[in-house]
């Protein structure tokens, strides 16, 4: 769409979670990389194996829970190694699985959909996160 600036600022380091459908069928790699370049403050690291599967998979996830577990927990291994204060990705299913696997680690990485980086709004919690209860 032309997109060549933005005026959202998150200064932190994130890495961000290529979904399955989002590589494999609508063919998203790159885009989502060049609109976060955009954003002021952020500096991008790559995970290791950034093309494998989460494990969520939709029902993969129930069918398969030892399988989906393993590769959630690699994810989360991956994300660990890069040192990223958050996540992104453009998959809510893979982001709550993922965040989900952060937070019984302990982890205190945020994971966000890249819209609310993007629009400027990931100052709060996160995904999959309980709010502060005043």
């Amino acid at each position: 769409m032309g997109v060549d600036s933005l005026d959202s600022c998150y200064p932190a380091k994130c890495a961000y979670h290529d979904s399955c459908s989002g590589l494999r069928e609508l063919g998203i790699r790159e885009q989502p990389r060049q609109l976060l370049s955009l954003v002021k403050g952020l500096s991008l690291a790559e995970l290791n194996d950034r093309d494998v599967c989460c494990g969520f998979g939709g029902t993969f996830s129930v069918k398969y829970p030892e399988i989906s577990t393993r590769l959630v927990s690699n994810k989360a291994s991956n994300l660990e190694q890069t040192s990223a204060d958050a996540l992104l990705g453009g998959d809510l299913g893979c982001l709550l699985n993922i965040a989900g696997r952060l937070r019984r680690e302990g982890s205190a990485a945020k994971v966000f959909h890249i819209a609310e980086v993007l629009a400027g709004m990931a100052d709060g919690p996160g995904i999959a996160e309980p709010e502060d209860e005043a």
